[in-house]
């Protein structure tokens, strides 16, 4: 696959996308005064490359009565990259990286219920070359990676996105499943969001079976709920975002909210979690290269008051985020939507 060559437009373009996956082309056009058609074609390219993905997170309590697991497993007798394949056969992974410090490797388990975290995480024990599991369950989670911005956009250019989405704030994340039992029709558009956010009603009453009536009354349903919220996913090394990387905090007692709303606040990270550990809260973020984050923890992380240590550590490779495979070189994979329950 070859490596698109990229220019301000294109740039722009999947910065509009990361804040209104969803937009129309006129829409987006007309923000970045640009032509529509352009913009499709553009689109389209990227897309052919493996560059961009345009999918759908679905809210927790579609898929699970369970929160996820943060999990950092040390090896023995084996590379890291070979331990990192042989877990690729596991259920229920929606990360899975390679990351600097004591650990070697880090995964993220959200399977659908409790005793199915217990047995992907026992299972993980049985992987040749797995020598210690430790297992970080998460108590709350306030910040993920669909909020994340790559800031190509003036603050006119992103506040008019914003405002065409009717953008609500991402909160605090829950495995609470809809008051009521979703019928066919809203499980069938849900599924389809999840894995093209960007498919027309028309395009889902073709795939689906539906009357076009029913599927844009579905659609604008399972949008307006939030049971789906659409997501742009890129390469981001093709972006010049070379660093990714994850940060544990130990947080002074009573301090925890107030930490996780600041570091939601940074454009730098793209999640934040409160875990059981004695480092309580999780980070992981996204910036250009090394310089980078060195400055984002001098500048941006040490203003924060309530963190009493910090353990960073720089993510390798990162094979797998948010349930789709990705590679520098070939780019995005297969999308391993988790299931409705």
């Amino acid at each position: 696959m070859t490596r698109p060559l990229l220019d301000e437009l294109d740039r722009r373009l999947i910065g509009a996308l990361h804040l209104a996956p969803r937009a129309t082309w006129d829409d987006i056009g007309a923000i970045l005064s640009a032509d529509a058609s352009t913009l499709k074609r553009r689109f389209d390219r990227l897309h052919e490359a493996r560059m961009v993905r345009a999918i759908g997170q679905a809210d927790w309590g579609m898929h699970s009565t369970a929160m996820p697991v943060h999990v950092l497993l040390d090896i023995t007798g084996e590379t890291p990259l070979a331990v990192l394949d042989r877990l690729r056969t596991l259920p229920h992974l929606q990360l899975l990286a390679q990351i600097s410090g004591d650990y070697p490797l880090y995964a993220v388990v959200h399977a659908p219920s409790e005793a199915a975290t217990s047995e992907a995480i026992d299972r993980m024990f049985s992987i040749s070359g797995v020598r210690r599991v430790n297992a970080l369950p998460a108590l709350s989670t306030l910040r993920r990676g669909i909020t994340w911005d790559p800031q190509f956009l003036t603050d006119t250019e992103r506040a008019d996105l914003l405002k065409l989405t009717g953008a609500r704030p991402e909160g605090t994340a829950t495995a609470t499943p809809p008051a009521k039992l979703l019928s066919e029709a809203e499980r069938t558009v849900v599924a389809q969001l999840m894995r093209d956010s960007r498919a027309s009603s028309a395009s889902i009453a073709r795939t689906a079976g539906l009357a076009p009536s029913t599927a844009h009354r579905v659609v604008r349903r399972v949008l307006d709920e939030r049971w789906v919220k659409p997501r742009l996913e890129v390469v981001s090394e093709w972006l010049g975002f070379q660093t990714p990387f994850i940060l544990r905090l130990r947080v002074a007692p009573g301090e925890t909210p107030d930490v996780m709303h600041r570091i939601d606040q940074l454009p730098q990270t793209r999640l934040a979690a409160h875990v059981a550990s004695d480092m309580s809260v999780l980070c992981t973020g996204l910036v250009t290269d090394r310089s980078a984050l060195a400055a984002f923890i001098d500048n941006e992380l040490a203003k924060i008051s309530g963190i009493l240590a910090v353990s960073v550590d720089v993510m390798l490779a990162e094979p797998r985020r948010y349930w789709l495979d990705r590679d520098r070189t070939s780019g995005l994979g297969e999308f391993h939507a988790p299931a409705l329950l």
